[in-house]
């Protein structure tokens, strides 16, 4: 479903406006990304200029303007705090949705202090949605019951005509203070090993790797439109990673992928001999990879089925139950404070 289609279809639909309460400040951030999708959808989001807010007075603003929180956090602090916010916002007749994207899980799977924090902020929590079903399971393993919906991704390009003859260049991820987690070690080696290839290295503000004469370092990259055109591969092995909106982009434009989880579509690499061999094997490639749309199709309608997801529990939101517990709930932060 088009955008368009996708705000015909929802001008009679119950969510209208939304808080969005990001992770961090940082350009990356997913929810800078959801904010945008519901917009399409023709949804008010605050704030406007999507900065990141826990203010109270602030917060208390907005969600007396909302119907819905959207947040996500990579650190819960020690979960007190974070549950008074949550709280309030529900008292100003918000439901609240946790949206969990890849680190923010790994955080919890590492460490069984963030996982208690994790659990003890879930009961503020109305609705948790993760953006791929491996996310999902680890999820349920810690003791959050999380739906899942794909990840939301531009797909203009789905059925665009491929440049020919097919490019060759490789594009990687690695933001400057997380080279590590996003697999820097794999891309060196790769850039080593293929001195033939070009590698266009995105998100990296200190050009650690400008040094390779193989290797065109961009630094932040608000539109890969340009760069698509220059590149046949995607190179993404990482420590941990949910649905990358990347990968479903790269897909969706036919490129091949080197992916360090299993989707289809993707061939998967969890070591440097995996890595170059897939680089071996597309090098001697000179079509594009024609199934990517097809696999990658099924995120097309995510947004709506995003706002969908939060319009039925908003159907929930008011049951005596509902407020019962919510009024039970936090008195039992006060008395913890």
């Amino acid at each position: 479903m088009e955008v368009s289609e996708q705000c015909k279809s929802r001008k009679s639909g119950a969510l209208k406006r939304v808080f969005v309460s990001p992770g961090h400040n940082d350009p990356s951030e997913p929810v800078y990304g959801l904010a945008r999708e519901l917009r399409n959808l023709g949804i008010k989001v605050y704030p406007p200029d999507q900065s990141m807010t826990d203010d109270p007075l602030k917060w208390l603003k907005f969600s007396l303007q909302s119907q819905a929180l959207v947040f996500n956090r990579y650190d819960n602090g020690n979960g007190l705090y974070l549950q008074r916010q949550l709280y309030r916002a529900k008292m100003c007749g918000c439901i609240t949705v946790r949206w969990w994207v890849g680190t923010d899980v790994l955080n919890c799977l590492e460490s069984e202090a963030t996982r208690q924090v994790a659990r003890a902020v879930d009961r503020a929590v109305d609705l948790n949605i993760a953006v791929s079903p491996h996310l999902v399971t680890e999820l349920q393993e810690i003791g959050i019951q999380a739906e899942y919906v794909p990840s939301f991704c531009d797909f203009s390009a789905l059925g665009a005509h491929t440049t020919s003859p097919f490019p060759k260049g490789v594009l990687s991820y690695l933001p400057t203070h997380r080279r590590t987690f996003y697999g820097e070690k794999y891309l060196i080696a790769a850039i080593e090993a293929h001195p033939d290839l070009q590698f266009f290295v995105i998100a990296d503000e200190s050009h650690a790797l400008a040094h390779y004469p193989n290797v065109t370092s961009l630094g932040w990259v608000d539109d890969l439109q340009d760069i698509w055109s220059r590149v046949g591969m995607l190179l993404r092995v990482t420590e941990h990673d949910g649905m990358p909106r990347m990968v479903l982009e790269a897909l969706a434009r036919s490129r091949y992928v080197i992916y360090s989880e299993v989707f289809e579509g993707c061939w998967y690499a969890d070591s440097t001999e995996r890595v170059l061999a897939h680089l071996n094997t597309f090098k001697a490639l000179d079509q594009p990879n024609e199934d990517g749309p097809a696999i990658v199709s099924f995120s097309k309608a995510a947004s709506a089925l995003f706002v969908s997801k939060i319009e039925v529990a908003l159907e929930n939101a008011w049951s005596l139950k509902r407020l019962w517990q919510l009024m039970n709930a936090y008195r039992q932060v006060g008395q913890d404070i």
